[in-house]
């Protein structure tokens, strides 16, 4: 379906967005980025983020928290509380408390949505060429 017209590939790609706009597909995002590290080239000062700042078990915890930050319900939200305490040791130092970085040298961990997500859909959207 996908490749077959411009208006399929226009649906697709929208569909494709949705997803991307999900806090589904958030918190995976998060996770991801917790997990592996990021190599998005986002223009920050202090650079890509390395994998390992906080333990895979704590991830999905602290997806929920930086999710809420937003002020969108994760999909587990009795994970706020544990995932905030787990972000506030991991990751409050560098995006601070409240989530909301420190600009140019760290993202805001507020914004909806993420930065790294905003690129994607953004690309998402770009006519096929």
């Amino acid at each position: 379906m996908s490749g077959s017209c411009p208006e399929c590939r226009r649906i697709a790609r929208e569909k494709g967005v949705g997803y991307l706009r999900s806090v589904t597909f958030t918190e995976k995002y998060v996770e991801n980025v917790i997990n592996r590290g990021s190599a998005q080239r986002l223009g920050f000062a202090y650079g890509d983020m390395q994998a390992g700042f906080a333990d895979e078990a704590a991830a999905p915890k602290i997806a929920a928290y930086v999710v809420s930050l937003s002020g969108r319900t994760p999909t587990h939200p009795e994970w706020i509380a544990q995932g905030r305490t787990f972000y506030v040791s991991n990751c409050g130092g560098c995006h601070g408390e409240d989530g909301k970085g420190i600009h140019g040298t760290f993202p805001d961990l507020t914004r909806d949505p993420l930065l790294g997500i905003e690129r994607r859909i953004r690309d998402a959207l770009r006519p096929p060429k």
